[in-house]
């Protein structure tokens, strides 16, 4: 499809004129076999989103990687390196020096020469890129999670539903959602199988998530420095409760069929050492009481440290019985007898179902499938874990209303912001970043 084409009908999209998903494909000329190909751009060159990128130049539907963005042109090179190498055809990999867009702002041109965007940042930056991408017209994949704060959830909940007007269509990194064996037991559980349920707990407690090894070079400015390290620090990864623990969150959500909890109160603590993801400007270990409606009562465990017992896991206890969730699935009646389970075995792995969310996304839109938005979902467990975390770092009991309306940001990111700009927290004289202090910490 031609350039121009493609801009006029985006306009149209954003004027409102083209309302149905049918009439937003055709102007886009994915048809199924008489489609060109969808042009792609990753934001963000992580692992996540080249291996998303990966999974969908690989996948069945024409597609071919046009632009790359990152604030580091070395992680351009050296992912697209690995996807020269993952792929066959390298025909479909058309990205050239002049489409590697290098620093804080290279994601609007990268935008503007895609037909879909993947954005595989940290978190910190999702709200504006994704906002970016719903303003000039692009169809998304959001890897998770989505924001850290909540001024960052109402970006996401606003641009998602721009993009349902839109009729864009958004997949969000949420992987289990995708998973046969998980959609097996949560159907188990709306079915009533376990009955009213009362509780519930889950758990993502595993080893660190950063590395602050890697030495400092002399040339970094402490942003590129945070950046580069950029799981160790809490404000642009959101800290381990949303980094990690944001997949068991979401389970607990769609189980309990809930968008979110009514409140919560938790409490945190930081390992002595600094190079344990989460514990620079934030904690590394939250445990959290999470009270959804109804009177279910959810305790949430996320702890990311060596050398300790490793669990991740969803557990729901109910009138008639509970189910455990782990690598396989199993429901229990009251008197411990087992009445249903999902095996990986029968149902597939229960997790990394990554290549399935950009099948799904790629499809949807080449063939005009059925339109989606996981968008909202995806800014809810984001929410979810951020709510968390405010009530870690103050010690307060914060209903999901209160952490909702505040106004505290852990990064303001701009059109200036840049590699000279300085990052929200900065080392004391004697080479520590702050903590937060419960009872002192303002979050809201």
């Amino acid at each position: 499809m031609e350039r121009r084409n493609f801009i006029k009908n985006s306009a149209l999209a954003s004027a409102g004129i083209l309302t149905s998903t049918g009439a937003l494909a055709s102007s886009l000329g994915f048809s199924g076999s008489k489609a060109g190909k969808l042009k792609l751009a990753l934001i963000g060159c992580g692992g996540r989103g080249t291996g998303a990128i990966n999974a969908a130049l690989k996948g069945p539907i024409p597609s071919e990687l046009v632009a790359m963005a990152d604030l580091f042109k070395d992680k351009i090179d050296s992912q697209l390196n690995v996807l020269l190498k993952n792929n066959g055809d390298k025909k479909n990999i058309k990205v050239t020096e002049e489409t590697k867009f290098v620093g804080f702002q290279g994601y609007k041109e990268a935008i503007a020469l895609a037909d879909v965007v993947f954005i595989g940042t940290p978190a910190a930056f999702k709200p504006v890129i994704f906002e970016e991408a719903i303003r000039q017209g692009k169809h998304v994949f959001l890897e998770k999670p989505v924001c850290v704060d909540s001024i960052g959830f109402h970006k996401i909940l606003e641009a998602a539903a721009i993009a349902k007007q839109k009729k864009l269509y958004v997949a969000a990194g949420l992987q289990r959602r995708y998973s046969p064996g998980y959609q097996a037991i949560i159907n188990e559980i709306h079915s009533g199988a376990i009955g009213d349920i009362h509780s519930a707990e889950c758990y993502w407690m595993g080893g660190p998530i950063g590395d602050l090894t890697r030495p400092r070079k002399e040339n970094w400015t402490e942003m590129e420095f945070q950046n580069r390290h950029w799981r160790s620090f809490a404000w642009a990864s959101g800290g381990n409760i949303i980094e990690f623990h944001i997949h068991n969150l979401d389970i607990i959500n769609w189980a309990l069929n809930q968008q979110n909890p009514v409140s919560v109160l938790s409490m945190g603590g930081k390992s002595p050492d600094m190079n344990f993801s989460g514990s620079l400007g934030g904690f590394d270990s939250i445990v959290s009481n999470f009270k959804y409606k109804n009177g279910v009562s959810m305790h949430s465990y996320s702890r990311n440290i060596p050398n300790c017992k490793n669990k991740n896991g969803e557990y729901f206890y109910g009138t008639k019985g509970k189910v455990v969730i782990g690598r396989d699935a199993t429901i229990y009646d009251n008197d411990g007898k087992e009445i249903f389970k999902a095996t990986s075995k029968d149902y597939g792995n229960f997790h990394g179902m990554f290549n399935k969310v950009q099948d799904h996304l790629m499809d949807s839109i080449y063939n005009n499938k059925e339109y989606f938005n996981e968008a909202v979902y995806a800014a809810e467990a984001s929410m979810t874990g951020i709510l968390g975390r405010m009530s870690a770092w103050s010690g307060d009991e914060l209903s999901w209303e209160e952490g909702t309306q505040s106004k505290v940001s852990l990064f303001d990111y701009t059109n200036e912001t840049s590699l000279n700009s300085a990052p929200p927290i900065l080392m004391d004289q004697f080479g520590n970043y702050p903590v937060p202090t419960p009872g002192k910490t303002i979050v809201m």
